[in-house]
């Protein structure tokens, strides 16, 4: 449990000091991709690589996958949990008006947004 708070302030130092972005320099729109009933855009930490994944799940598959990761004992795992839960929380002030950078991802709302040129 140790070693996930370590990679959860690793991965928060991150968020909370990156830059703000200064803006898109091309015309951008969110494209918004709806989920299926019963499940919501939701960030999953990668199982073999650094990295994470949004997709459309449900909050229990996602609860599922966190424990999974926590119980590998794999800091790399431990570290994507971390940074998927703080892309979750920054996805939370994301709107289809908020600007964006192409190829960018987000959950907005309860669907999955990719940042597309206008």
């Amino acid at each position: 449990m140790g070693r996930f708070l370590v990679a959860l302030a690793l991965a928060l130092g991150f968020t909370v000091s990156a830059p703000p972005l200064a803006g898109a320099a091309e015309p951008t729109r969110w494209e918004i991709t709806p989920c299926a009933a019963g499940t919501k855009a939701l960030w999953l930490p990668r199982e073999d690589r650094a990295g994470t994944d949004i997709s459309c799940t449900t909050e229990e598959a996602r609860d599922a996958a966190v424990l999974a990761a926590r119980d590998s004992g794999s800091l790399m795992r431990m570290m994507n949990v971390a940074i998927a839960l703080a892309q979750q929380a920054s996805d939370r002030s994301l709107t289809p008006e908020s600007p964006c950078v192409p190829g960018a991802k987000g959950a907005i709302g309860e669907a999955i947004g990719t940042c597309v040129a206008a």
